[in-house]
């Protein structure tokens, strides 16, 4: 069984984006299924096939608050390790 990335949405200084990796953040906050706002280990941040595809979805829908989203790459965890 091949492993396969996938795309996410995450706030600025979560895992995984720019400035989360610079700071070693693990934990962070992405954009849910329902288009809301959920902790990244919650397991229920939307996935996306491609980079193109999540900035898409985010310019249909509106986020709460003043943040910055960025589309981070993902791995399975056994790919990661």
């Amino acid at each position: 069984m091949a492993l396969r990335e996938w795309y996410e949405l995450r706030v600025a200084g979560s895992a995984g984006t720019t400035a989360g990796n610079s700071a070693g953040s693990l934990e962070g906050i992405a954009v849910g299924e329902n288009g809301r706002l959920c902790s990244v280990s919650s397991g229920c941040a939307r996935r996306f096939d491609s980079r193109q595809q999540a900035m898409d979805y985010l310019g249909k829908i509106r986020v709460s608050g003043d943040y910055r989203i960025e589309a981070v790459m993902c791995v399975p965890a056994a790919a990661a390790a």
